[in-house]
């Protein structure tokens, strides 16, 4: 019975990294399928990698294993584990790239990948996508229990980044940046489910302003899509994977706008800006 293994990293396309740990998963797990979910998450970056798997979570059939690889930590004291969430399964370092992930996806029991039986023989210090990750999902594929890869651990006891929700009092909502995507719009930590509670019936006008980390601010108008606004103009509009993003309309907001990770975007009851959404 084939088995799908969904894969996400930071390796990139220049190298054979990715290949090597596909390698290793058809060796030990002929019949499973691997879906490339991307390698081009920035270097390092484990806040953009938990927005991009988290992004991808709610298309994957049910029973997908995810090897999940952002992990500037490797080799050091973090943990390298497996999560079982009610719809998937994870394979991860526990530095924070889950966690939004899990939080559509709640995990039911979860592991220490501890136990040396199900890795390669030989675990490079700064490969274990490789000689840790890929094993132990071929081994899942395989049909061994989650339970037999290492010691149990309470699942919330895993990392978590900071500044992944937003700030939200009665008169405004403060929220930093995920991700920047290829086009160069910024995703922001505000969900619309969010916004809308906060909201309430809608009659309210919103106002929307962006903050740099030079201390540059900007007021938005909130508009449904880039053409509602002239060529080179920004815009904030809520992105197709619920959250609230910067654009500019036919440019990048992240150079034109200078929004780094310290940026912030403030939305405040008051003048309206731009259209009802």
């Amino acid at each position: 019975m084939s088995r799908l293994i969904a894969f996400l990293t930071d390796y990139g396309y220049a190298d054979t990294y990715v290949a090597q740990v596909k390698a290793v998963l058809l060796r030990m797990c002929p019949t499973c399928e691997v879906l490339d979910l991307t390698h081009g998450v920035p270097p390092q970056n484990v806040r953009s990698g938990a927005y991009l798997l988290a992004s991808a979570m709610p298309y994957l059939p049910d029973g997908t294993i995810v090897i999940a690889v952002v992990d500037p930590g490797v080799g050091t004291a973090r943990r390298a584990v497996a999560v079982q969430g009610l719809r998937h399964t994870y394979l991860a370092p526990d530095n924070g790239l889950l966690c939004l992930a899990l939080r559509d996806d709640p995990p039911q029991k979860a592991v220490a990948l501890d136990n040396p039986r199900y890795h390669l023989p030989e675990v490079s210090a700064t490969f274990h996508g490789r000689d840790l990750f890929a094993p132990c999902a071929a081994h899942l594929a395989n049909g061994v229990p989650l339970e037999q890869l290492g010691t149990a651990i309470p699942p919330d006891t895993l990392q978590r980044l900071p500044h992944l929700e937003p700030e939200i009092t009665d008169e405004a909502i403060r929220c930093r940046p995920l991700h920047t995507d290829h086009f160069g719009n910024v995703v922001f930590a505000l969900r619309y489910e969010a916004f809308r509670a906060w909201r309430g019936d809608g009659s309210a006008p919103v106002q929307v302003r962006l903050e740099n980390a030079s201390g540059a601010s900007l007021e938005l108008p909130l508009v449904r899509t880039f053409g509602e606004v002239g060529w080179g103009e920004p815009l904030a509009y809520w992105g197709s994977n619920g959250y609230l993003e910067v654009a500019i309309n036919g440019g990048s907001a992240a150079h034109k706008l200078d929004i780094t990770d310290d940026a912030v975007l403030t939305l405040m009851r008051g003048k309206f800006i731009g259209i009802p959404e």
